[in-house]
């Protein structure tokens, strides 16, 4: 519960409210969380096989295996969007923009990208043993002020749109993103990906930001103050 409501409610809306998907459906080997999508109006028709089900496995199989569900009860989709519940700022208008873009440009995938902010590649290093070094031939000290460095983008790792094709033909090897891929800005604020507990609680501080709750000034200067003087 985050907010007053399960995390996946925040993507099943987001999904429920795109005009361009057909079905949403969730891909669970938990009846509880089965239940509770069905709950927010998404259908979970099957229970995942555990085999899928495992820390190592990556969306693309899980994916996969819901388009072939699919396929096997009478409704084979052409496309696959993937979207996934430690994303849940996502928004329907960036589900949309992905498949319209995959429909106008042709391409095999449109992904949900946005500008690093921290951390630029440029500046990767790996570190053993207390020694720094180069991470690619990449990594260079030339941009020492952020501002001179060239804009780097990453996945936001919560919007995959596929073509059928891309799933059917993948490698095992690969994000199965096919040769063409494209990608929808998301803004930085909204890029939230929740893969470690202190994600999860920007979130929470995020949402009551939005919902207009500030720390009042006053209280502010008070805890800065008694820290200052401990």
């Amino acid at each position: 519960m985050v907010g007053g409501k399960p995390l996946m409610a925040y993507i099943i809306e987001a999904g429920l409210a795109a005009s361009r998907i057909d079905r949403l459906i969730v891909s669970t080997e938990s009846e509880a969380i089965a239940d509770v999508a069905r709950s927010w109006g998404a259908e979970a028709p099957f229970l995942r096989p555990p085999e899928l089900a495992q820390d190592h496995i990556s969306l693309i199989p899980v994916a996969d295996h819901a388009m072939r569900w699919c396929d096997e009860h009478g409704w084979a989709p052409d496309v696959v969007v993937s979207i996934q519940p430690t994303s849940p700022l996502l928004e329907a208008r960036d589900i949309d923009q992905a498949i319209m873009m995959l429909e106008e440009t042709g391409c095999d995938s449109v992904v949900g990208v946005t500008e690093i902010l921290q951390h630029h590649p440029f500046r990767a290093m790996s570190f053993a043993q207390g020694r720094l070094s180069p991470f690619t031939e990449h990594t260079s000290e030339r941009y020492l002020q952020k501002q001179d460095r060239p804009t780097a983008y990453g996945f936001t790792g919560g919007l995959y749109v596929r073509r059928r094709q891309v799933l059917e033909q993948w490698s095992g090897k690969d994000f199965a993103l096919g040769r063409d891929v494209r990608g929808v800005f998301i803004e930085p604020e909204r890029a939230v990906n929740i893969d470690h507990e202190v994600d999860l609680v920007f979130f929470e501080a995020l949402l009551r930001y939005r919902e207009g709750y500030r720390i009042p000034v006053a209280d502010v200067c008070a805890a800065t103050n008694q820290g200052v003087q401990s």
